[in-house]
């Protein structure tokens, strides 16, 4: 049988099947539509994701020591001796204290405030566009004073916010810098919308105690796994207990994210395959 032949007896059987062969073309036709649907949509919320933890940092650990009792606990000056010691693959430390009590300026109140480290905006890549960040002598010293996000600046104090002052819980305040816009559009909520102190006076208006939250970078991203192990080693030799603290790696945990959707992908993917093999089979 000649090709022209084939191909005529084709044409006759889809015209004298016109249902048969409408209900096989919608299905080719959705198949395709979803292939195309799934994997636009898995491109791009693996994209969503990547830039969500770019925000949060995927060169960053998080640290949290929840200790046994109170019989065993690790210090700040712990915690740093355990980032120098393995400076190979660990870089920078801060301690964070999320600080109770709302952020009062004026009539506003905005959300609570954050406790951090001299070393903080330099881990975050932040850059501090008006005044100064916070200081080793602003934690030593326990003083008040304050970094606000470029929204707070903007919104509450007209870009003019060095020199002014906010209350936290009722307490006082010193704005001494401003951070550069680091979203595209400001907003509340936002990454421009924070207030930063030194992590030893939120910690002592907070009634914390020993702080209990690290954030550490490392040198690169490949050192990721081999700096979280090495945190905990060193805080099995304090505690002898694994439950007494966790270590989590943004990296580890792209990669888990990343190969649930890549998972889930593959599987709607075939289901969508399935649909066109069978489109297929029919005509």
């Amino acid at each position: 049988m000649s090709l022209w032949e084939t191909f005529t007896l084709a044409v006759k059987n889809i015209s004298g099947s016109k249902m048969r062969t409408f209900l096989t073309m919608l299905g080719i036709i959705i198949g395709v539509c979803a292939v195309i649907v799934i994997v636009g949509l898995g491109n791009g919320m693996a994209g969503y994701m990547e830039d969500s933890f770019a925000e949060m940092g995927t060169n960053t650990l998080t640290v949290s020591i929840m200790g046994r009792g109170t019989s065993r606990t690790v210090s700040e000056e712990q915690m740093y001796q355990i980032v120098e010691d393995n400076a190979g693959y660990l870089d920078q430390i801060s301690p964070t204290v999320s600080m109770t009590g709302s952020v009062k300026i004026g009539s506003t109140t905005y959300t609570s405030v954050s406790g951090v480290g001299e070393t903080w905006f330099d881990m975050k890549g932040y850059e501090v566009a008006q005044g100064r960040g916070i200081e080793y002598m602003d934690i030593v010293n326990r003083k008040k004073v304050c970094v606000v996000g470029n929204y707070v600046a903007q919104t509450c104090f007209g870009g003019n916010a060095v020199g002014q002052s906010l209350k936290v819980g009722g307490t006082t305040f010193s704005i001494v810098g401003v951070m550069a816009q680091e979203a595209e559009q400001m907003e509340e909520g936002g990454t421009d919308d924070c207030v930063y102190v030194p992590y030893s006076t939120a910690a002592r208006l907070s009634f914390t105690g020993t702080i209990s939250s690290y954030t550490v970078t490392v040198t690169d991203e490949e050192y990721a796994a081999l700096g979280k192990e090495a945190i905990e080693t060193a805080l099995y030799k304090i505690f002898q207990d694994e439950d007494a603290y966790t270590v989590v790696s943004m990296a580890e945990m792209l990669d888990t994210m990343t190969s649930m959707v890549n998972m889930v992908i593959a599987i709607l993917a075939a289901i969508a395959g399935i649909s066109l093999l069978v489109g297929g089979i029919g005509i």
